[in-house]
């Protein structure tokens, strides 16, 4: 490129990597209980040990063939605009992986839905991405998921989510390690307690019963919420569900 020259602009994306796509009902965090469409991306920079949807990222154990499509983005605003639902959940995965294909798949939607994306934090989003979607979930991950600190936690991603005023911190915790890195966390990122979730790590139905009332006084006492997982209570885990 000669100097002076402006350098070209990078060109819109035009597909994404999907896992699956359906509508449901929000399971977990401030919006549980709202109808929406699901649009599961594929892949993910993280390992979590008990991650519930491998599927769409652990291609060692899944065919990479078989789960994943390769989608034009007008095919994916097709099937937006073709379901019932006013509201789309973008998820992972780690969804920002694509962010750049989003932030065009959210243009050509229009604003007629409400957006939010489910993030694990480790991804900063662009400005624009940042304005338009209207509730980040961000579920930044505790030892107990396995990965090491420095690859789990990001400050500067996390900083930046928070300061959007729209998202909510959602930690998933496993004992009481992850408890006390969860306080630290809490107090290093200054999060406001009106918009953070634990939410109890868990398999089954009976499992989370056990986990969640035995976290709900260490929600009480730290004056944050405590978060449902609606999907494995009403479907016990049932994948599309």
């Amino acid at each position: 490129m000669l100097e002076g020259n402006p350098r070209p602009a990078t060109p819109p994306a035009r597909s994404v990597r999907v896992s699956e796509i359906f509508e449901s009902l929000q399971g977990e965090g401030p919006t549980a209980g709202a109808p929406c469409l699901f649009v599961r991306l594929a892949a993910c920079n993280l390992k979590c040990r008990w991650c519930d949807t491998t599927y769409s990222w652990d291609f060692r154990r899944f065919a990479y063939g078989s789960e994943v499509s390769r989608l034009d983005l007008d095919q994916v605003v097709d099937r937006v605009r073709a379901s019932r639902m006013d509201r789309v959940v973008i998820t992972g995965g780690e969804p920002l992986l694509q962010q750049r294909a989003i932030a065009e798949m959210l243009r050509r939607m229009g604003t007629a839905y409400v957006v939010e994306v489910e993030t694990n934090g480790t991804l900063q989003p662009s400005d624009a991405l940042a304005k338009r979607v209207d509730q980040w979930n961000v579920s930044p991950k505790l030892p107990s998921a396995g990965d090491t600190a420095d690859r789990r936690i990001r400050p500067d991603a996390l900083a930046a989510l928070r300061d959007t005023g729209r998202a909510w911190l959602k930690l998933v915790v496993d004992g009481d390690d992850d408890l006390a890195h969860a306080d630290a966390l809490i107090e290093s990122l200054s999060w406001p307690r009106q918009r953070i979730f634990l939410m109890a790590c868990a398999q089954t139905r009976e499992e989370l019963r056990i986990r969640s009332r035995k976290l709900a006084p260490s929600c009480i006492s730290r004056g944050v919420g405590l978060s449902p997982r609606l999907h494995l209570e009403w479907f016990d885990g049932e994948r599309g569900r």
